[in-house]
């Protein structure tokens, strides 16, 4: 090989080397990005638990009913507290979630699809079949109707403990006045909301839930 054609050689592999380089650097950087995001989401999720886990053993005193929405993670990690009852979310097709033995628990599997909306994305329109229905709403209603006085905390959770699970909490505050975390309101999937209140009927499959 000539000398001008290794020179060439050799400048393209340091081409080769910086642009690698290059990559490989933005890749540390996203990793690292992603694992402090990660970090800081369980964080706050660890926090969001003991601040609830302070209010569930201490209910309000002038007998109003509270209502809060976990993350399934969490809300695996609950006390069998007598004063509360669970309403389990979970995805179509997940195992039912271990929340252990309360006397009062209503299981719910329905799809995290704000179904009312009318500019859905392919990916949401394919979850419609398994999106919330009126069925589970009348079966969230007539459950909280149904508890005794003696709870003072309802508990609602689905997998990321945003969406759905505060779609039905915010609902639940709106139609039986239960104190909530407002903070909650933003993330709450409205079209679960809708239904919950009666204001649409929703997707008119049948679905399954158990008590």
């Amino acid at each position: 090989m000539s000398t001008k054609s290794m020179f060439r050689c050799q400048k393209a592999s340091c081409r080769v080397g910086k642009t690698s380089s290059r990559l490989d650097g933005r890749a540390a950087l996203w990793a690292n990005i992603n694992r402090h995001s990660k970090s800081f989401e369980t964080q706050e999720m660890v926090q969001r638990l003991q601040d609830i886990l302070g209010q569930l053993y201490r209910p309000p005193t002038d007998g109003t009913r509270q209502v809060f929405a976990l993350s399934r993670t969490n809300a695996e990690k609950l006390p069998q507290l007598s004063s509360m009852a669970v309403i389990s979310i979970t995805a179509p097709y997940r195992p039912s979630a271990s929340i252990g033995k309360f006397a009062h628990v209503l299981r719910l599997s329905f799809a995290d699809v704000d179904f009312l909306n009318p500019d859905l994305s392919t990916r949401a329109r394919e979850k419609l079949a398994h999106a919330f229905t009126k069925e589970q709403a009348n079966a969230v209603r007539a459950f909280v109707e149904a508890l005794p006085e003696a709870i003072a905390s309802v508990v609602v959770h689905c997998e990321g403990g945003y969406s759905r699970s505060c779609g039905v909490a915010v609902a639940l505050h709106q139609l039986y006045g239960y104190s909530m975390n407002h903070q909650h309101l933003a993330s709450a999937n409205p079209s679960v909301v809708r239904v919950m209140m009666g204001q649409d009927r929703g997707p008119r499959m049948s679905k399954n839930f158990r008590r």
